[in-house]
C-alpha cells in the first residue's frame, strides 16, 4: 500500500482510537469476548446467539474502516480475527506511517491554515498519530516546529520570546501566548478600517455640502432681473 493508503488505513481514525472505540462498545454491551482473546466467552449463550452478536461486532469493524481493506479481510471471519488481522496491518506499516508523518510535521505551514488555533491544531493532530507508530514527538520539538515554521515578520515578538525563554514553554502554553497575539492584531486591524471607514464617511459627506449651495453671483443676479 502507498503512503497515502497506509494514513487511510482506518478511514481517518488510528488503530490507537479506533481500538478504544471498540472496547467501549464491547465493554457496554458485554461483548468483549468478541474484540479480546484474553476473554472467555460466556457459558450462557448459544451458537446462534453468539454469531448474531458477533455479526454485530463485525459491522462495527466493516463501518470504521476504508473500504479497500474490504477486500484484504476473509470472508467468514469472526470480529476477533478481522480485529487481529487489522492490528497485522497497521503495525506491518509502522514505520512508513512514520515517516509520512514526520514529512507532514515538518512541511506544515501556518500560512497553510485561516487561522493560528486550526494551524496548532493539526501539528497536535499529526503529533498524535506519530505517538500511535511508536515515535513520540516532545513538547519541546513541537514548541520549536512551531517557530521554526512561521513566516518571517510573523508573531516574531513571541517567538523570540518563547526562544528565549528556560525552560521552553510547553506547547499549550505556548499555543495560548500566539492565539492571544493573534487576537490582539485582529483587533488592531478592525480598529484601524473602522476608523479608515469614518474618515473617508466624514470627508464624502463635507465635499457633498459644499457642492449643494448656490453660487452667490447667480442669486444676486436674478433678484436685479426681477427689480
Amino acid at each position: 500500500m502507498g503512503r497515502e493508503g497506509d494514513c487511510a488505513v482506518l478511514g481517518g481514525s488510528s488503530l490507537h482510537h479506533l481500538a478504544e472505540l471498540f472496547q467501549i462498545q464491547a465493554c457496554a454491551f458485554n461483548l468483549l469476548d468478541h474484540i479480546d482473546d484474553k476473554v472467555s466467552r460466556p457459558s450462557d449463550i448459544d451458537d446462534a446467539t453468539w454469531k448474531r452478536l458477533d455479526a454485530i461486532v463485525k459491522n462495527w469493524i466493516y463501518a470504521s474502516i476504508s473500504k479497500d481493506l474490504h477486500t484484504i479481510i476473509k470472508s467468514g471471519a469472526t470480529a476477533l480475527k478481522l480485529r487481529n488481522r487489522l492490528k497485522e496491518i497497521f503495525h506491518d506499516n509502522k514505520h512508513t506511517r512514520a515517516v509520512y508523518l514526520e514529512e507532514q510535521l515538518s512541511s506544515t505551514k501556518l500560512e497553510q491554515f485561516e487561522n493560528m488555533s486550526d494551524y496548532c491544531m493539526h501539528l497536535k493532530l499529526l503529533a498524535d498519530q506519530l505517538s500511535n507508530v511508536d515515535n513520540l514527538v516532545s513538547d519541546r520539538k513541537m514548541v520549536l516546529q512551531l517557530i521554526a515554521s512561521l513566516s518571517k515578520g510573523s508573531f516574531d515578538t513571541v517567538a523570540a520570546l518563547i526562544s528565549q525563554t528556560e525552560p521552553i514553554p510547553t506547547f499549550n502554553k505556548a499555543l495560548s501566548m500566539f492565539i492571544l497575539e493573534e487576537t490582539r492584531k485582529n483587533k488592531q486591524e478592525e480598529s484601524g478600517q473602522h476608523a479608515l471607514i469614518a474618515q473617508n464617511s466624514q470627508a464624502t459627506t463635507s465635499t457633498t455640502s459644499g457642492n449643494t449651495q448656490p453660487p452667490a453671483a447667480d442669486h444676486q443676479c436674478g433678484t436685479s432681473k426681477g427689480g
